[in-house]
């Protein structure tokens, strides 16, 4: 009983001395005090003032100053001189660095000032498609879809330079029976393409279309153009040589049943997520979420965020088979989950669950690996137990080796009872 109290208590010590250490480890972060804004490809001249930091000097004097855009990548970028001011000596590319952090530290005290990229509008919206062309049946009632565009901008999201409008610029032929449009939702990268009217295959067998994508920058406004092909077919056509085809498909259904089988309870349960748990720095901003298999389904795909996630977590762009999560600043490190709804534009949806592990780099190389920090756990734990098991062993020694030296020295005892004339230097003592 003694020695299982003894292992107990040895192991809490053990246990309690590592959670301990862990959470000294993460005592140390450094909190925000600061921030700044920097103008994306600024032409200067340099070195330009970029504010004045809201520290004491004596702050600024005592601490070391280190981080990006000082001793790490984009290195030589700023500068803080002793009154706390913040100059740029070069140029910063948003796509490449949307935010520059440098930290402030005096031992086991850590204070982080953040300077945020000011994107320019320096990308035209960009169509997934260069040329859309599908076939249209000539009986199509008006106001049905007909196909869906979709067009991204890498510009900051949510600024004016990222939001677009589609517009349809010209319709060839020029067609008298039909009136073609474009439907987009505000703030949303797609557009769905309808008509008015009638559509008539006498009057013309195709109609290309040119549709154009136009960002609301305040400076300068960026466009692009994609083509969209329709073939109409004649509600009066009805080849005989189907039937030859369907006969001849029939006769290996059976032979692929098997095969699409897996296909046909993807189809039935929606889109899925090509993975449902990733994991993400603190410092990071962005993950992209990547759908399973999207050419199963109508594109383009379509993902919305649902649940509470308002000034947590945002989606850059709702349409294609992967988006980019935002995570805000208002996200600290830990385990979180967010909901979202795929659906494509056959109306076939699912709803998926996220779990995001977001974790302070800074401290812990391992947090993006919980495997690997669980197993250098394990194998501490296992080392600090070898010595607990060695004494077990000797204490178990010990305990067997008094027992029999008991029994030796009740039997020479007896012995020595029965022959007085034995040697009594014959009993082993122990």
């Amino acid at each position: 009983m003694k020695t299982v109290v003894i292992v107990f208590l040895v192991a809490s010590v053990c246990i309690q001395t590592a959670t301990s250490s862990k959470l000294n480890v993460r005592k140390k972060r450094a909190w925000i005090v600061d921030s700044l804004t920097m103008e994306e490809e600024h032409p200067g001249p340099f070195p330009y003032k970029l504010g004045d930091l809201n520290i004491e000097k004596k702050v600024i004097e005592e601490y070391s100053i280190h981080g990006q855009g000082i001793d790490k990548d984009p290195k030589g970028i700023l500068s803080v001189d002793r009154n706390g001011s913040v100059y740029a000596h070069g140029k910063v590319d948003y796509e490449e660095y949307k935010r520059l952090r440098i930290t402030l530290s005096k031992k086991h005290t850590v204070v982080a000032v953040v300077i945020d990229i000011l994107d320019l509008n320096d990308h035209a919206p960009v169509f997934n498609r260069d040329v859309y062309e599908i076939a249209v049946d000539e009986a199509t009632q008006q106001g049905k879809p007909l196909v869906t565009v979709l067009a991204t901008d890498n510009d900051q999201p949510g600024s004016a330079n990222a939001q677009f409008t589609l517009r349809i610029v010209s319709v060839s032929p020029a067609a008298s029976s039909a009136h073609f449009f474009i439907q987009q939702r505000t703030g949303e990268q797609a557009g769905t393409i309808s008509f008015k009217g009638y559509l008539d295959y006498e009057e013309a067998q195709k109609y290309t279309i040119l549709v154009e994508a136009k960002d609301h920058g305040k400076k300068m406004q960026l466009s692009s153009t994609s083509t969209v092909i329709l073939n109409l077919i004649d509600k009066h056509e009805h080849p005989s040589e189907l039937t030859g085809k369907t006969k001849d498909a029939s006769n290996s259904l059976d032979s692929k049943m098997m095969k699409q089988v897996g296909v046909m309870e993807r189809l039935q349960s929606g889109p899925m997520l090509e993975a449902n748990k990733l994991a993400m720095c603190l410092s990071e901003e962005t993950a992209d979420i990547t759908a399973l298999s999207p050419v199963l389904y109508s594109p383009p795909l379509h993902f919305q965020l649902t649940g509470d996630v308002q000034g947590k977590w945002r989606l850059q762009s709702n349409y294609g088979p992967s988006v980019r999560l935002i995570k805000e600043s208002s996200v600290r490190a830990g385990d979180h989950e967010v909901t979202l709804e795929i659906s494509d534009s056959q109306g076939q949806q699912s709803v998926q669950t996220l779990s995001l592990r977001v974790c302070d780099c800074e401290l812990s190389a391992d947090c993006r690996d919980p495997a690997k920090q669980m197993n250098v756990f394990a194998v501490a734990i296992m080392i600090l137990s070898i010595p607990v098991l060695l004494g077990i062993l000797w204490m178990l020694y010990c305990q067997i080796r008094a027992k029999k030296c008991g029994k030796q020295q009740m039997n020479s005892v007896e012995d020595s009872k029965q022959f007085l004339s034995a040697d009594t230097h014959s009993i082993e003592t122990c």
